[in-house]
């Protein structure tokens, strides 16, 4: 009885780390981009009517929102550009790119996933 009791618990606590480890390991839901160290992930939010993403910036998540138009809207958007996710600090704006992103620094992630 002791040693089927050890060995329950010993299955027991392989389930718990096992199940930990898979939550740190998880894959990303979006496209990663990086930029030196620096790695970008955004995925659409779809909770609301909005078009808000979920932007991810080196494993911290913050809820923001996008914007479909150029800025000043009179004169005529870069080639290949989607959208505009307006984050904070040097992601605000982050634009998307059909093949990149581009921050408020001009600096350019490319897809590393």
């Amino acid at each position: 009885m002791r040693g089927t009791q050890l060995v329950l618990k010993f299955l027991a606590v392989c389930i718990l780390l096992y199940s930990g480890m898979a939550h740190a390991i998880e894959a990303p839901e979006g496209v990663v981009y990086c930029h030196g160290k620096m790695v970008v992930e955004f995925v659409f939010d779809r909770s609301d009517a909005n078009n808000d993403v979920l932007l991810t910036v080196n494993g911290k998540t913050n809820k923001v929102m996008t914007a479909y138009s150029w800025f000043g809207s009179v004169q005529k958007p870069p080639k290949g550009f989607k959208f505009a996710i307006l984050g904070e600090g040097k992601f605000d704006p982050l634009l998307v790119f059909e093949d990149h992103l581009l921050d408020a620094a001009e600096n350019r992630y490319i897809k590393c996933n």
